[in-house]
């Protein structure tokens, strides 16, 4: 999002008196996006958070007129940047947010604690932002690349299109791509795992109930780079190319939508 979009986000928020609650467990795992670069890691963000923007936009959070409490709160995990299995996470806001959050009590905050005290000292030393900028960083940075130049390689040919490819800065554990016209993520992800053991996320799986540009995800597709092995993600991205080649190929037919929408009306299925 860019820094307009997150200006724009934060006045909307002013003016209907709303809460942003923003899901920054990646912002600290950014990276250039070109290949080659001169790093493969950040130690600064390029764009400043919701959160930032909201503290310092027209007055900012203390202005005239307000009660302090601000419009955002920024979320983090250090399941994200330590270990998976530190399941502990930060929530940071206005002076207000914080106190108001104190006083909700975590039932499992004592399990948590020795989890959050290991973290501190680790923070204390600096040894959790060496482990970030010169260990994850780097390791997601290849991942990226490697699937990357997969995906432009045997998906670009077939009509495949990356939204926001002039991005300078990229982040995150996942990839999002749209498929071309007729093929929808589902059918992809449906036969993907029937014919290649190969498990991708359709993007309806993301829809927001209610949203009006739910459409707009029928034929987009998500794609982990983190879990597997690095000289596996370029395999997995040829069998997907191949899946939808056989597709958009007629191989493969598509289901009759309008024929199972007919049936599904019939039988009451709603």
């Amino acid at each position: 999002m860019s820094l307009e979009r997150r200006r724009q986000l934060v006045q909307v928020a002013r003016q209907h008196d709303a809460l942003i609650i923003t899901d920054d467990v990646y912002d600290q795992l950014q990276w250039p996006a070109q290949r080659p670069s001169t790093s493969l890691s950040l130690k600064h963000a390029v764009l400043p958070r919701v959160v930032d923007v909201d503290r310092e936009l027209d007055g900012g959070t203390d202005r005239p007129g307000v009660d302090g409490f601000g419009n955002a709160v920024s979320n983090g995990s250090f399941s994200k940047i330590a270990a998976p299995g530190v399941r502990c996470g930060w929530a940071e806001g206005t002076e207000k947010i914080a106190h108001a959050l104190s006083q909700w009590y975590d039932c499992f905050v004592n399990v948590r604690m020795a989890l959050l005290i290991k973290t501190q000292r680790r923070i204390g030393t600096g040894e959790l932002e060496k482990h970030i900028v010169n260990t994850l960083q780097p390791a997601y940075a290849r991942r990226y690349h490697s699937m990357m130049e997969a995906i432009e390689r045997h998906l670009l040919p077939l009509g495949v299109t990356l939204p926001q490819s002039d991005r300078d800065v990229i982040g995150g554990y996942f990839l999002w791509f749209a498929l071309p016209r007729p093929l929808l993520a589902e059918d992809i992800a449906r036969v993907a795992k029937e014919e290649e053991n190969l498990v991708i996320g359709q993007g309806l799986l993301f829809a927001v109930y209610g949203d009006e540009r739910t459409e707009d995800l029928e034929r987009q597709v998500r794609v982990c780079f983190s879990w597997e092995e690095e000289d596996r993600l370029a395999q997995g991205i040829e069998r997907l190319a191949s899946v939808i080649s056989r597709m958009l190929d007629g191989e493969m037919s598509l289901p009759n939508r309008d024929a199972l929408r007919d049936w599904a009306i019939a039988h009451d299925c709603s």
